[in-house]
């Protein structure tokens, strides 16, 4: 069969700080009729780089060099003029970008964003905006279309990028990690519409992703690119079991280890009594009625045992957030929280400060988190200075070293900023930044979703390790049930503010007894 499209020694070099970066290292693939092909690495591989070569996002300039071919109906996309590729780009090639909310104008409605994928070639339409909605599974869209993105979830966001991206019924499909930081069954319900979409229309599909486990059902070939090189292409089946690259095999094996360590002890350090989270709504001023708030977390109890590991799991919106900020008092709660048999919940915050230094908190987006005006030496100590205020500077100065070697970085690295790391060295500062306060417990808000699968083992293998050997309990927040099935002990299911399940986690995943788990369950790409 011939190829839709070809890609031939794409070779992409830049300039970084005086030296040559080559991104992408004469890298050739192709791509058949109706095929889905998958490009597959960890971060920096250089796939989203390919993506936006081919759509011709990326041009040379005096210091980045593009060379090799991307041919498309006999002709080569990197050398079209504009009046030519602008028939092409967003009609016979679509992307979908990563983060929908970026790709989203926020001052324009949905109906709006749709209509100008077609507005060149079609006069505005009302009726083929609803029935492209429909195609891609919005509930309502007659309503949505007035909608602007903001009122969207995260799930149906990515529709509507879908949607704009097929409005022109496109020969191929990029997408480009259309599934990161969704939950796991907004995550299928993506990936299935994109197969769906891709069978229906013979459509060629490019999926661009980290996550291996994702690509097993929908892809036909796999392409595996490491540092900006294509080490492997294969059909699907013979790159998962018969690989011959071992970045590949690394890419296979780079499941989280399981905790196998045991808890000796049965004390109580976290007891939560009929915890309840209240959000006014944007439309309330008095907040007196019962329409005037939203009831995010509903009357929860549970309890949480020295040196263990909670995961808590359930869709977007379910709760799983407003918990965490509840405990540590970043949103206003009813109930109590006891710990250590103290209770917390009614303290100001000048009582509750001498508590923070035992319970801290990671966040999902640590360059958020991070200071951008700071030090990494400063970030970290910034803990000490505020609550072990008779330490010497040079305490001070020791105590970070020895907790960054501890996390798994070099105490060289202590001069630099947050944007000179990684997104997984972030994460280390960010455990660093909480550890050396000596914590007794320790909450993680979705700390692994934005990394790459090999990245997320080392976070896993990092948090189990500093668990054994300080006794630390976690409460470990995700909706990767890879990540909680390799860390917890015990698990908290939760739908609409609600717990649906709390059990041993070899219960909840041999033998699952809410049918919304087992929905949960059946929806994660393991």
């Amino acid at each position: 069969m011939k190829s839709l499209l070809e890609v031939n020694n794409l070779n992409l070099t830049f300039e970084f700080n005086s030296q040559v970066v080559n991104a992408v290292k004469k890298s050739s693939f192709k791509i058949k009729k109706g095929e889905c092909l998958a490009i597959v690495g960890e971060s920096g591989s250089g796939k989203s780089v390919t993506a936006l070569t081919i759509m011709r996002l990326i041009r040379s300039n005096s210091n980045l060099k593009i060379s090799g071919n991307v041919i498309y109906e006999n002709e080569d996309l990197l050398k079209l003029d504009e009046s030519k590729l602008i028939k092409i780009r967003g009609k016979k090639i679509s992307m979908i970008f990563q983060e929908p909310m970026t790709s989203l104008n926020p001052l324009h409605n949905i109906q709006k964003q749709i209509t100008e994928c077609f507005e060149i070639s079609e006069k505005s339409n009302k009726s083929k905006c609803i029935n492209l909605l429909k195609e891609v599974g919005i509930e309502n869209p007659e309503q949505r279309l007035s909608h602007y993105p903001h009122q969207l979830s995260g799930g149906q966001r990515q529709r509507v990028m879908i949607a704009m991206a097929i409005a022109n019924n496109p020969d191929l499909l990029i997408a480009d990690e259309p599934t990161t930081a969704l939950d796991v069954t907004i995550q299928k319900q993506i990936l299935d519409l994109l197969d769906k979409l891709r069978k229906r229309y013979n459509m060629s599909l490019l999926l661009i992703t980290h996550d291996l486990g994702i690509v097993k059902d929908i892809s036909d070939r796999v392409c595996v690119m490491k540092q900006g090189e294509i080490v492997e292409q294969n059909n699907t089946n013979k790159v998962f079991n018969q690989p011959n690259h071992s970045y590949t095999k690394k890419l296979i094996n780079s499941k989280p280890r399981e905790k196998k360590f045991q808890n000796k002890k049965s004390e109580v350090i976290l007891s939560v009594k009929n915890l309840s989270v209240f959000y006014k709504n944007k439309n309330s001023f008095l907040f007196k009625k019962k329409d005037d708030y939203f009831q995010a977390v509903k009357n929860l109890s549970f309890q949480i045992i020295k040196g263990e590991t909670l995961g808590i799991v359930g869709e977007s919106g379910s709760g799983k957030s407003s918990i965490a900020q509840a405990l540590i008092k970043l949103v206003s709660s009813e109930g109590s929280v006891f710990f250590k048999n103290k209770n917390i919940s009614d303290l100001n915050e000048e009582k509750f400060r001498p508590f923070r230094k035992n319970i801290q908190i990671i966040f999902q987006d640590p360059f958020a988190s991070l200071s951008p005006r700071l030090t990494i030496q400063d970030i970290i100590s910034e803990g000490l200075e505020v609550h072990y205020k008779e330490k010497s500077k040079k305490e001070i100065i020791d105590l970070t070293k020895q907790i960054i070697i501890d996390v798994g970085l070099d105490y060289s690295m202590l001069s630099r900023y947050p944007h000179e790391f990684s997104g997984g060295q972030r994460q280390r500062i960010a455990i660093a930044r909480a550890l050396i306060l000596n914590p007794e417990l320790i909450i993680l808000d979705e700390p692994t979703s934005a990394l790459d699968m090999t990245v997320q083992s080392q976070i896993v293998d990092l948090l189990l390790n500093l668990q054994e050997k300080k006794n630390l309990t976690y409460i470990f927040i995700s909706h990767d049930l890879k990540i909680i099935k390799a860390l917890s002990d015990k698990i908290m299911v939760m739908k609409s503010g609600n717990i649906v399940e709390f059990e041993e986690k070899k219960k909840i995943f041999s033998r699952p007894k809410d049918q919304y788990t087992k929905r949960l369950l059946n929806s994660a790409y393991f």
